[in-house]
């Protein structure tokens, strides 16, 4: 895997367990081996000065998930490494999935030439590096999913970061698909049913290997908000566009909301604000995308809700669905954000109290073959002569393959291994919030 060196020197500052994080809103989130990773975004009130990017924050904020914890005082670890930037994505990548994968955003000046950055968590003083691979356009406020099974990561849509104006022209519907452990990096934007471009949607890819992308602001529409009974679905197994049009009761449309994928096939969604963010929502639905035609459900949760918000993330760890900060009102003042995260139990549909962890040995991606991993049983279709004849092939194979096999991934490591992940030089950044 080759590595970009020289590009940051990051400041780190391993702060203790049990600290208060700030309020903060356009921050990543993702679920690494049970650890909960949020990174950067933009501290404190929005001041309503969208071009001001001295709230960007190279925060990485890490939390246990294998242990109970009270939602008011999670035990945070906080330190402080790499860029400052907000209006970016989150995901996982690399050989073992054990990186974290930040691509695009919004950073003071000088913005990064190649904003696309590795974070190794497995390395004991880790860095943030650029791999050998380059963005073809700087882009914010678009999505990334990562099929977990190969390391590929499916980055859609967004706005042009250079562009201050760009919400009201263009959205990109680029979708580029990033080979995170042979670092290669492909634009798809071949297929004519590729949807228009957006930002602010969510894209969540689900046991089945399709990606399905929501809500959001487009240009294409009329009232710019996409309507929510149109489902946008990205097969990543077969490389194929495709819509559903969705029925039962529907969300209202919306933009800078969240969502998460559940094992048995479904998509729930939360929050999220209108077109000019004059009204935002606390609101769950249910995307049902088992049923013949995709199906929508409003849930009345209980317990405590949280405030209604915009810009907040949202990540499934196991059954449960945690809810991260976000911008809570908006005043002619200027916005107030949260510094609270919430918990709620997708079995029950119950805010809670207390944080249990339950089923994290959930999956959310299906394995290379493309069928849905161990946690969904899917019928078996093969005879059993059929099944007989090809064991047989496979064991007469079987060798030879496998010393090949064992040989490449021998070579693999040993170039992983090789890469640096130290001497970096620290860059400031510029961020425009655009709504």
């Amino acid at each position: 895997m080759a590595i970009t060196r020289n590009i940051f020197k990051p400041f780190v500052l391993i702060q203790s367990t049990n600290a208060d994080p700030e309020a903060r809103w356009g921050h990543g989130a993702v679920l690494l081996d049970n650890i909960l990773y949020i990174f950067g975004g933009k501290l404190g009130e929005i001041n309503n000065n969208f071009n001001d990017t001295r709230q960007n924050t190279n925060q990485l904020l890490t939390l246990d998930m294998t242990e109970p914890f009270t939602v008011s005082d999670p035990n945070w670890t906080i330190r402080s490494v790499g860029p400052r930037v907000a209006e970016h994505t989150l995901s996982v990548g690399g050989p073992q999935n054990e990186l974290l994968v930040l691509c695009g955003g919004n950073y003071p000046d000088p913005v990064p030439e190649n904003p696309l950055f590795y974070y190794n968590t497995s390395d004991q003083s880790p860095d943030w590096v650029n791999p050998n691979v380059t963005l073809p356009i700087k882009l914010r406020e678009h999505t990334a999913v990562t099929r977990l099974s190969d390391s590929m990561n499916y980055i859609y849509g967004g706005i042009e970061t250079d562009d201050p104006n760009v919400s009201v022209r263009v959205q990109l519907q680029d979708l580029l698909r990033l080979d995170t452990r042979q670092n290669i990096l492909d634009d798809l934007k071949v297929d004519p049913k590729i949807p228009p471009g957006r930002f602010h949607h969510t894209a969540t890819i689900l046991p089945d290997g399709k990606m399905y992308v929501i809500g959001g602001y487009s240009g294409e529409f009329a009232d710019t908000l996409v309507n929510m009974s149109q489902i946008f679905v990205y097969d990543t197994l077969t490389s194929t566009w495709n819509v559903q049009i969705a029925v039962g009761t529907l969300p209202l449309a919306r933009r800078d909301h969240v969502a998460v994928g559940t094992q048995d096939g479904k998509v729930i969604i939360h929050g999220g604000a209108n077109a000019n963010y004059s009204v935002l929502y606390n609101d769950i639905a249910i995307l049902d995308t088992t049923t013949l035609q995709y199906t929508w459900r409003l849930i009345d949760a209980r317990g405590r809700i949280p405030p209604s918000r915009y810009s907040h993330t949202a990540t499934m760890v196991g059954t449960n669905m945690l809810i991260a900060f976000g911008v809570i009102s908006s005043t002619n003042v200027g916005d107030v954000v949260d510094d609270n995260i919430y918990v709620l139990d997708t079995t029950t549909y119950e805010w809670q109290e207390n944080y249990t962890p339950k089923n994290l040995d959930f999956k959310s991606t299906p394995n290379s073959s493309g069928n849905i991993n161990e946690n969904i049983h899917a019928p078996v279709r093969v005879g059993i002569i059929v099944g007989f004849v090809l064991g047989i092939i496979f064991f007469l194979l079987l060798t030879g393959g496998s010393l090949l096999l064992f040989f490449r991934k021998r070579k693999q490591a040993a170039i992983y291994k090789s890469t640096s992940y130290a001497d970096y030089k620290e860059q400031s950044s510029n961020q425009i919030r655009t709504k």
